[in-house]
């Protein structure tokens, strides 16, 4: 076999500039839809995963033939595993009203530690295979598919002059569009008419021209933003 005619360190370079390319690969879809963890933060991270299992199966070989002293190897690389949840944990954002953002990146990052521990395994199939299958869900899964778009929320103040009579006609507007109101807050200003306040869940059918087409030309409508 090639391999074995290289060096050993040779091959554990080898596995740390793989686990580099894997790891910078996946990272660059990311930093190109402008994601907190970009190219360099998951090349780092598989590198580190591929360096820690490689110290898991080979950095304590001395002590045992020396010592005779019997060792588990998945040590570290269970540490590995425990210790992603605190990268994790940095990545995902809990915004206004809930909306959680980043989950996708963290799991990515989770993956791309996995990467990378294959490749310091010598894993190179499954490291190398891994990867592609990675960047497979992340391009194509993230187009327009109806399996995976989610529902937008729009955050909408509406300008009701005459009461119940305009929310009434309104509700029949949202009605047509199959969106639904929740969080509404209703507030009266004086001659001018209540106002209110709401977040709407628009259908996932809808893009964001759609959704901007849709607001603009509703007369009830003060201001929206589209989170």
């Amino acid at each position: 076999m090639i391999l074995s005619k290289i060096p050993v360190s040779a091959i554990f370079f080898l596995r740390l500039i793989l686990a580099c390319m894997c790891g910078g690969a996946i990272g660059i879809e990311r930093q190109q839809r402008i994601k907190v963890a970009g190219t360099r933060t998951h090349m780092v991270v598989a590198l580190a995963a591929a360096l820690m299992m490689i110290i898991s199966k080979y950095g304590f070989l001395d002590v045992m033939d020396v010592y005779g002293v019997s060792w588990d190897v998945s040590r570290v690389a269970a540490g590995i595993i425990t210790g992603i949840g605190i990268l994790g944990g940095g990545i995902i954002f809990i915004g206004r009203q809930g909306h959680v953002s980043g989950i996708t990146t963290a799991v990515g990052i989770w993956a791309t530690i996995g990467i990378g521990m294959a490749l310091g395994a010598g894993m190179y199939v499954m490291g190398i295979g891994t990867t592609a299958i990675m960047l497979f869900i992340q391009w194509v899964l993230h187009k327009n598919l109806w399996v995976v778009k989610q529902p937008a929320r729009v955050q909408i103040c509406f300008r009701l002059p005459r009461g119940m009579e305009d929310y009434e006609k309104l509700m029949e507007k949202i009605d047509g569009y199959h969106m639904a109101l929740y969080q509404i807050k209703w507030d009266k200003k004086g001659n001018m008419g209540p106002s209110m306040k709401c977040f709407a869940i628009v259908p996932a059918n809808y893009g964001r021209d759609d959704i901007i087409r849709i607001f603009t030309t509703m007369d009830e409508v003060e201001s929206f933003e589209l989170i």
